[in-house]
């Protein structure tokens, strides 16, 4: 599961992950990151280049420490803050999370 916040005085777009518990899975359960900044693959050290809230549209995969996460679902909170703050943000993200969350507004 990831998470993800703006932070509002930064401006700035943290995430944090956690692994769910899975019976047998061989998995540790718990978070495996904090809330951080994430640069995105292939960006250098001196040049970074870091996830914003454009790259977590619905369907969308991203990779954090080698692992890739595909965006599926989120809650109503957050589309209820993208749409406040709808100047920030893209609006191709905005509509593919108001799309999985049609049949609840």
């Amino acid at each position: 599961n990831l998470g993800s916040r703006p932070q509002q005085s930064s401006g700035i777009n943290a995430e944090y992950g956690y692994e769910p518990h899975q019976r047998n899975a061989g998995i540790i359960e718990g978070r495996f990151m904090e809330y951080c900044q994430v640069r995105k693959p292939g960006t250098s050290v001196d040049n970074p280049e870091y996830y914003t809230p454009a790259d977590f549209a619905i369907g969308s995969t991203i990779e954090i420490f080698s692992r890739k996460f595909k965006i599926v679902d989120c809650d109503l909170y957050v589309l209820k803050y993208l749409e406040a703050n709808a100047s920030k943000y893209p609006a191709a993200t905005i509509e593919s999370i108001r799309a999985i969350h049609a049949d609840k507004l």
